[in-house]
Order: structure tokens, then sequence, then C-alpha cells
């Protein structure tokens, strides 16, 4: 009993855990650190085993590529939406979309993945559609500026569609009316 005895600290009466002044006894802060190590250990874990894993954004950041990379291809054809697709409002958009993600179940790489193909072929379609497009309206312009002005109406434009009536019966006339009886 004596030699159990000498292990306690000195000057001190021993029975059970000693309480620090944060309320946490020795026990748990140990227990803590061991937890916290054991968590460390398995992240490194993982990383070794899913190196895709390791270098992956944060929610709020992956969903935010979206509207980014929307009103990039939004810019090319209208330069005044650049002002209204900024990092911040991306990013306000991305933590968001993060929040509705997480509730339900949905992963911005799986999401941005799925539509890579459609994404790339609009990518690939702008350079041509662009200049099509330009190149129809000015023509349109240049067609509408070239065509003769429509000569002047006799009647400045307005058509009388009364039908003349017939004075005895009072059916209009050459509408195939027929007279009651």
């Amino acid at each position: 009993m004596a030699d159990q005895e000498s292990l306690l600290p000195s000057g001190s009466e021993h029975e059970g855990p000693q309480v620090e002044q944060g309320g946490m006894s020795d026990l748990d802060r140990i227990a803590l650190e061991a937890a916290a190590e054991e968590q460390a250990q398995e992240a490194k874990e993982d990383a070794a085993l899913h190196p895709e894993k390791a270098n992956l954004p944060d929610p709020a950041t992956a969903w935010a590529q979206i509207p980014a990379m929307f009103g990039g291809l939004l810019g090319i054809a209208m330069p005044e939406l650049k002002e209204a697709y900024t990092e911040a409002a991306c990013m306000q958009w991305g933590g968001a979309m993060a929040q509705v993600a997480d509730k339900y179940g949905w992963d911005a790489g799986e999401t941005i993945s799925r539509f890579a193909p459609e994404i790339a072929l609009v990518v690939a379609t702008l350079p041509l559609a662009l200049p099509t497009a330009k190149a129809i309206s000015e023509r349109r312009k240049k067609a509408a500026m070239e065509r003769p002005a429509a000569p002047p109406r006799p009647d400045n434009g307005l058509v009388d569609t009364r039908m003349p009536i017939d004075p005895k019966t009072g059916l209009p006339i050459g509408g195939n009316f027929v007279a009651p009886d």
C-alpha cells in the first residue's frame, strides 16, 4: 500500500481523477487527445486509400463553379452580365446551394460531371454561334435599310370594312344574307 501511495502526487489525498480548473478530469483530457489522434490517423489512412478525395474543394466552392461557368459563357454573348457573375456572388450562391445539396444528398462533382458533355458542347458551340448570330442580325439590318419604302396608300392605310346596307331590307348587300320571311 505504501508503494502505491508513493505513485500519487505528494501532498494530496487522491481519491479519483483530478479535476482541473476547466472542469475536465485528467482522464477526460487524455481520452479527448486519444480520440483526436485516432481521427487524425483515420484521416491519413483515408487520404492514402482515396487520394482523389484529398484535394476536393469545400462544397460551397464546388457548387459556386456552376454559376461561375454559366456566367462566363453568358458574359461572352452579353458582356454586361459579367458584372453580375462576380466571384462573391457565385460563392454566395454556392454556399446556399451547398445547404440544399446537403439536405438532399447531392454532390457538386457528380452533378457537374453528369452534364460535362453538354457543357463542353455549349462551350464548343459559342465560337460558332455568336459570330453567326451577329452576321444574320447585321444582314437583316442592312436589308431593311436597302428595302424601298412602301408607296403611300391613297386611303392613308385605313380600309372601310363595312358592307353596304340595302335600304329596302336593312341587310348587308352581297353578304349572302337571307332575309327572314
